[in-house]
């Protein structure tokens, strides 16, 4: 990804960056309208208040964003149009996975991304191609409607705590032993965004029944398994995923589902489990609206 210039756009890592003319001599795209990186639109639900007037409404969600770049294809005289038109054509066809659409705000805010499919490149022919150029609409879909910072942050945190299940009896007296911490656990981690964002956790071995417990919210996602060396367990919080080593799935692990994002400000995680000495990573990017 190599976005320098305020204002340009880039789909995928080796795209054609849009919007860049500094380079004379080759053909470029010169954007002259954007649409969908607004607020993303909410999904509203509406009902009557039955008895009396008025009624309520529900917008707490966001919908997908449907994302549009509109300008006009120049190409110097004697290069060839169409075969940069077919260069964009590849560049914007359809994919079946997500992909990142790089933009470059301005220098204050750096590089942002929004992970999105692409619907292709849509141009006309007009009287304008016998002049070299064309003007031009890229289409994408954002399924997943935050704009995201290019830099991930990642956060490694050691078990702090084992915590055992002990049990507990009556003998005409309360004598009972119970859940045991050893000691204080847990770091600040640190979202700049202005909006929750879905980290990525990745637990590895060698742990036995490890605990993700997030203070600030009061939740705790609590898995039941025993990872040996060189194994990990990954969470992606945004599609509640659960995977062994990445690839095989292991949902039923997951025995306290207590799903949680990061919020913006400080967030205190906490990492504990039965036994062990292994790790937990967090991976995350700030999230815009």
């Amino acid at each position: 990804m190599t976005l320098t210039n305020n204002l340009t756009f880039q789909l995928s890592d080796t795209g054609i960056i849009l919007n860049d003319d500094s380079v004379l001599g080759v053909p470029f795209v010169d954007i002259d309208r954007v649409s969908g990186l607004d607020n993303a639109p909410y999904r509203e639900t509406k009902r009557d208040h039955e008895g009396s007037d008025g009624g309520f409404m529900d917008a707490e969600f966001e919908t997908g964003r449907d994302i549009t770049l509109e300008g006009t294809v120049y190409a110097p005289l004697g290069v060839s149009l169409e075969s940069y038109l077919d260069s964009l054509k590849n560049n914007w066809e359809p994919s079946t996975t997500l992909v990142p659409l790089y933009l470059l705000p301005d220098n204050t805010v750096g590089t942002r991304l929004v992970f999105v499919k692409p619907l292709g490149c849509k141009y006309d022919w007009d009287t304008a191609r016998r002049i070299g150029s064309t003007s031009v609409q890229f289409n994408a879909y954002a399924e997943d409607p935050r704009i995201y910072d290019f830099t991930q942050t990642s956060t490694n945190i050691p078990i702090g705590a084992i915590v055992t299940n002990g049990f507990g009896f009556n003998l005409g007296f309360s004598f009972s032993f119970g859940t045991v911490s050893t000691n204080s656990d847990g770091q600040f981690v640190s979202v700049s965004g202005n909006r929750p964002t879905p980290p990525i956790f990745t637990i590895s071995g060698p742990v036995t029944n490890p605990l993700i417990i997030s203070d600030t919210l009061g939740r705790t996602m609590g898995f039941t398994i025993t990872l040996g060396v060189g194994e990990t367990l990954v969470i992606d919080t945004q599609y509640r995923t659960v995977r062994l080593n990445g690839t095989t799935n292991r949902r039923s692990t997951l025995t306290l589902p207590g799903w949680f994002m990061l919020q913006p400000g400080s967030n205190f995680i906490r990492f504990r489990a039965a036994a062990g000495s292994g790790t937990l990573n967090i991976a995350y990017r700030n999230a815009w609206r």
